[in-house]
């Protein structure tokens, strides 16, 4: 008798509609197809991205090694990143990362033609008028993501590495350098990715018909920032992944009447579950102004819209200290508010300058600053020190003690109430 959990598995639609898609995907890439993998929530748009680089791993995978080639797999985040490293085992034949270490993997040889472009980028006119300096020998690198320049290294920002990348790919040599060593690129999150690099893309592989074969993923309804770039070409392939494995049958039809151009399949259509949309379109508020949050609520608005909700629902039985309930709040702006770094938000222009501690003084703060508190809060002296490693001689000898005893004391007296500039 057949097990009956692989029976229900076989006959569920959404995997029926999963299959389907990643079939297509199979088919695109035996064909030499670029295309674009459109997922909604719930679709599994990673999983399907996992299994086709699975797939060319176990096709392509020692030929592409063998002629010092890669597929390139851009994504969002160095979380993201990790994931399908892991996923994949970090096979060398795929070169998975953040745009930014994509395109300095790209860049990074092409020093005099970097030198030649750098002083026609807006942003190092003015760095160049405010230090003298001039361009002419100097060794260009990227590493924490500022801008400096001094007479033997000039570092460059992280936009600058993607501008550099568009750029040079103007240039047919380096596009066919481009193809040559990525003959396969995947860009996940196609929708928030950089929209002067997808553009370009467009431009110089898809409406060209030569370079690299493009695959997109992600889901155009799912942008979160703003100067993404979305992405519309004769030369894609459209293929919808209609299938949800994460929601239950009431919710999948409520997102499809909302959705009907990518109507999904459920799971499990026996399953029991319910739905309420709140919404503010009928509140009398004064609504933010400029972009990206224009038509939005204030901050203090949608604090007090999730407030609402909360209250609405404890009344119906819900219990929200408990770790059943998980609130997904879709921007970081809202969430900062929530967390109570919003201050800290409104600071960086970059949400990944803090999320991913690009910048030197949060990475100091949280992987220096932080843990040595803790350790030094709980009494363990030794773990405290050994954060430092060998960068600092420590105690030499007892008033060293004592001041490091003041210095963290007074870090506690600051740290509930008192900003980075008041520490410092």
């Amino acid at each position: 008798m057949p097990d009956q959990n692989l029976l229900t598995t076989a006959l569920s639609p959404a995997l029926v509609a999963a299959q389907d898609a990643e079939a297509r995907i199979k088919g695109c890439l035996s064909g030499g197809q670029s295309f674009l993998l459109e997922a909604g929530a719930g679709a599994g748009k990673t999983y399907s991205l996992v299994e086709a680089l699975k797939g060319l791993i176990v096709e392509r995978g020692n030929a592409l090694l063998r002629n010092g080639q890669q597929i390139a797999c851009i994504t969002f985040t160095n979380v993201a990143s990790d994931t399908i490293k892991a996923r994949i085992d970090k096979h060398p034949a795929v070169m998975c990362s953040t745009i930014h270490a994509f395109c300095w993997s790209l860049i990074k040889n092409f020093q005099p033609a970097m030198r030649e472009l750098i002083p026609s980028l807006s942003e190092w006119v003015d760095q160049l008028k405010e230090n003298g300096e001039v361009i002419g020998a100097q060794k260009i690198e990227y590493e924490l993501g500022y801008r400096k320049i001094d007479s033997e290294i000039l570092r460059l920002h992280h936009d600058d590495v993607v501008t550099l990348t568009v750029e040079l790919m103007k240039r047919p040599k380096f596009c066919e350098y481009f193809g040559a060593r990525y003959p396969i690129v995947f860009i996940d999150e196609y929708q928030d990715t950089d929209k002067y690099f997808s553009e370009a893309i467009k431009v110089h592989f898809l409406a060209t018909g030569r370079g690299p074969l493009v695959g997109f993923f992600g889901d155009h309804w799912q942008k979160i920032y703003n100067d993404g770039g979305g992405v519309t070409h004769p030369a894609l392939l459209s293929i919808k992944k209609g299938a949800n494995f994460r929601s239950v049958p009431v919710i999948v039809e409520c997102l499809n009447r909302m959705r009907p151009d990518l109507t999904q399949a459920v799971r499990d259509p026996s399953a029991l579950g319910s739905v309420q949309v709140f919404h503010t379109n009928e509140w009398v508020v004064v609504r933010e102004t400029s972009n990206p949050w224009k038509g939005d609520l204030s901050k203090t608005d949608a604090h007090r819209a999730l407030v609402n909700v909360q209250a609405s629902l404890t009344s119906e039985g819900w219990n929200f200290k408990s770790n059943a309930v998980k609130i997904l709040m879709l921007t970081h702006r809202n969430l900062a508010k929530e967390q109570g770094y919003d201050t800290l938000a409104e600071v960086f222009t970059r949400t990944d300058s803090y999320i991913k501690k690009e910048d030197a003084y949060v990475a100091f703060l949280v992987d220096v600053v932080e843990p040595m508190f803790g350790a030094y809060a709980a009494k363990r002296y030794g773990e405290m020190f050994a954060v430092l490693g060998t960068r600092v001689p420590a105690v030499l000898r007892h008033s060293d003690k004592q001041d490091w005893a003041m210095a963290f004391d007074e870090l506690a007296r600051l740290r509930p109430s008192a900003t980075i500039g008041d520490v410092i």
